[in-house]
């Protein structure tokens, strides 16, 4: 009798283990596309936010000109636009994001995407002057859009937890 319990238990603690474990790797691998259809704030970019936190975990496809920056950072850089250099995202360990514009501005975004800084990396100043935050975003996308394109549907949906989860993230 204390056999079945005890085999009962570790069973269902296996079970347990397995569904968590692939939860958690749902949420992470396919978190592009929960993003894209999470509610948040108007502020708040979760889609951008996910693809460069996430950049380990998702889908990273072979895409002419898309380079990938794992060490350190994770950095996204786009060859595909004329500029000085390659225009670049990123996400910090410290939680902030970098949209590098590839001649030689630095953006800088805190945890929920709100843009804190912009630096000159010629001058090593701070930029004061107003900026387009609606342009410096499109130009975001611009650049890692090949990335969120070859994100695909989840096998098993698990919107409502990821929502659940990240609901104070995105508001």
């Amino acid at each position: 009798m204390l056999k079945k319990v005890i085999l009962t238990v570790f069973i269902a603690f296996i079970v347990f283990v397995l569904a968590f474990g692939y939860a958690f790797s749902n949420l992470k691998s396919e978190s592009v596309y929960y993003a894209q259809h999470t509610p948040h704030s108007k502020q708040a970019e979760p889609v951008l936010m996910e693809v460069a936190l996430n950049l380990d975990w998702i889908y990273a496809p072979d895409v002419k000109g898309i380079k990938y920056d794992y060490d350190g950072y994770r950095n996204i850089y786009n060859y595909n636009y004329a500029k000085k250099e390659a225009p670049s995202f990123c996400f910090w360990a410290s939680g902030e994001y970098e949209y590098f514009d590839g001649n030689s501005l630095n953006y800088i975004f805190d945890r929920k995407f709100k843009l804190v800084e912009v630096w000159n990396s010629d001058t090593l100043k701070r930029v004061s002057k107003n900026v387009d935050l609606p342009a410096v975003k499109k130009d975001i996308y611009r650049t890692v859009q090949p990335v969120i394109d070859a994100q695909s549907e989840p096998l098993i949906n698990l919107q409502w937890l990821y929502d659940w989860v990240n609901k104070d993230r995105f508001n």
